[in-house]
């Protein structure tokens, strides 16, 4: 039993050995050996390219686009070494497609004019950073998604993706090369658009605020040094401001308060018409002239004088009656 087990713990320690040993060798240990039918991209040097088919002092032909094997190659290129080619773009540019090796025309490799392209997206507010839009809220997460036709080295033997390298640099200078524990540096690209997830978190105090600049780059197999193009082996930049306060609402911001402002106004003028109503409504020169009025209308009770007078009359009738009355 105890030998069993002594014979199982070294199987499992050459195996995990044998591991480590395999996970030690470098990602991009083939990324310059091309298979049959390849692709490869201007600017890459020391390429492998016998398993094409291609010996030294070969020669490689290419029809034009659309161009048939049957007809007479627009280009051809002679190798002087199958196991260090150079795909130079004083050579290669503008003959991208299908190359074929001469005289048998099998098709040997494919070339191609690379594309890179990074974009920033804040994942907590799910929205992208334009140049219209460049604001990322501090304390957001955020992470890139790369566009890019290099994909296409991940179908080499023994590469993962091609590598591309992320360069974020913040208002101080410095630049990451990683954010937390995610490395931005040659990250394997094996399909476009390819995103990174949230991985920044930008309400760590590692990142003050200010404005932000980020692009992309893939020096694989030395093409950037090679072909150091925009929207090629390096990235449009992308540049935005991370802060607290949006600046592109900062304007409206404070015409808030005006208007508010203005409305209040409008408010406190309604009273004020509303008294102005009040007075000229009720006049007191208006309410005077009605009583002025009614006192001459009280001069007649002198006409009822006369009542009285007759009244007195007939008092003094009557009395003189009952006297003569009395004296019969």
């Amino acid at each position: 039993m105890d030998t069993v087990r002594i014979l199982c713990m070294r199987w499992l320690s050459i195996a995990l050995f044998s591991g480590l040993v395999l996970c030690a060798v470098p990602a991009g240990a083939a990324l310059n050996t091309i298979p049959a039918m390849g692709t490869v991209f201007l600017g890459e040097e020391g390429l492998d390219i016998t398993a094409t088919g291609v010996g030294p002092g070969s020669q490689v032909a290419w029809y034009g686009p659309g161009g048939s094997v049957t007809s007479v190659p627009s280009a051809t290129v002679t190798v002087a070494d199958p196991t260090d080619f150079y795909i130079s773009p004083a050579t290669f540019s503008g003959k991208t497609g299908a190359w074929f090796l001469l005289p048998s025309n099998s098709l040997a490799f494919y070339v191609q004019d690379p594309t890179l392209e990074v974009r920033v997206y804040d994942y907590s507010l799910n929205f992208e950073i334009t140049p219209s839009s460049n604001w990322l809220p501090a304390g957001d997460a955020a992470g890139f998604r790369i566009e890019t036709n290099l994909y296409e080295m991940a179908k080499r033997p023994g590469v993962s993706g091609a590598p591309v390298t992320i360069r974020l640099k913040g208002p101080d200078g410095v630049e990451y090369s990683s954010l937390g524990s995610y490395s931005l540096r040659d990250i394997a690209v094996s399909r476009s658009p390819q995103e990174t997830g949230a991985v920044w978190y930008t309400g760590n105090s590692l990142y003050p605020r200010g404005t932000y600049t980020v692009l992309a780059e893939c020096d694989a197999n030395d093409m950037k040094d090679n072909y150091p193009v925009t929207g090629k082996t390096i990235s449009t930049g992308v540049s935005f401001v991370m802060q607290t306060t949006n600046p592109l609402i900062a304007t409206p911001t404070t015409d808030r308060p005006m208007t508010t402002a203005a409305t209040m106004t409008a408010a406190t003028s309604r009273p004020t018409t509303v008294i102005t109503t009040v007075a000229t409504t009720v006049p007191a020169t208006t309410e005077t002239t009605p009583v002025e009025t009614a006192v001459p209308v009280t001069t007649p009770p002198p006409t009822t004088a006369p009542g009285f007078g007759c009244i007195s009359i007939l008092s003094g009738l009557c009395v003189a009656a009952a006297l003569a009355f009395s004296r019969r």
